[in-house]
């Protein structure tokens, strides 16, 4: 009887250390310990205990799930708060949960986002997705950047100027020549004064600024501060960049725009030429 007693112990705990195998091989358990707190040949069958402790792997369970891939679409002009949108409304991950994750971390993606499509999984991490969205930029770091050996502008410096360049340009042809105005003033010491950034520092879009608008107080008001802005403005298309990284060598340190609704500007040496410029430009106005 003794016997029979020991052989039905031990091919319970033979069932259940299977059943443990088999779970674990599936993810669900990651921990698997069995305890005998008894001696089974000296001791009564009665006081003989077989424990299992399963310890869930929070890990293993994520790693396991399976995840869509989405698409992002990028666009130039875009800033961070449409690309932060359009992951959430993805579902690739909320938009509050990134923003809080670069501000705890000092992230800015600002800029560095480049033009394009993106594959994300979704669900992703905050951490995950950053690394995917500015994989094109660190690679444009490695290859393209570093062909300018003599350029003296970091590279968020340069895709500073690019988004700078984005918003003031329309015509392809003309990105060059506003790249060059703004080395100019840069090299010069001259407040910068591009509308674009007091318009980034409003926070909304303006066709006309006013000159309040114009004094609002923020380090991205090029009209009062100095140098660049501290981080670009939007993502810069890819003429844009070429255009920051070869600038038209020129004279020309203003332009604006040649008539009302034009996507084209006229240039100018001097401040005097550039107010009878601007006098043009205001006679086309509508009223």
């Amino acid at each position: 009887m003794r016997n029979l007693k020991q052989w039905a112990i031990n091919y319970y705990l033979w069932i259940m250390l299977g059943l443990s195998i088999i779970g674990a091989s599936f993810g669900w358990v990651t921990v698997y310990q069995v305890y005998q707190i008894a001696v089974f040949k000296n001791e009564p069958a009665a006081v003989q205990t077989f424990k299992v402790i399963v310890m869930p792997d929070e890990k293993n369970a994520k790693d396991n799930e399976i995840r869509k891939e989405i698409k992002i679409k990028v666009n130039p002009g875009d800033k961070v708060g449409n690309i932060a949108k359009k992951l959430e409304d993805a579902q690739v991950v909320p938009e509050d949960e990134l923003f809080i994750y670069m501000e705890n971390n000092n992230i800015s993606l600002e800029g560095i986002v480049f033009e394009g499509e993106y594959s994300l999984p979704a669900p992703s991490s905050p951490k995950e997705t950053i690394a995917i969205l500015t994989g094109p930029y660190k690679e444009w770091i490695k290859t393209d950047y570093r062909k300018y050996k003599d350029i003296d502008k970091s590279p968020i410096e340069i895709i500073t100027i690019a988004s700078m360049i984005e918003k003031e340009a329309a015509e392809d042809s003309e990105r060059p020549m506003i790249a060059g105005v703004i080395y100019n003033r840069l090299s010069n010491n001259m407040k910068l004064q591009i509308d674009a950034t007091v318009i980034y520092a409003l926070g909304e879009h303006k066709s006309r600024l006013s000159y309040e608008d114009l004094k609002v107080q923020s380090p991205y008001n090029t009209y009062i501060v100095e140098g660049l802005p501290p981080t670009p403005i939007c993502v810069p298309k890819n003429e844009s960049i070429q255009a920051a990284l070869n600038p038209i060598s020129h004279s020309y340190y203003y332009y604006v725009v040649s008539a009302y609704g034009s996507r084209q500007h006229h240039f100018a040496e001097t401040y005097d030429e550039h107010l009878i410029n601007v006098a043009k430009y205001k006679s086309t106005m509508t009223k």
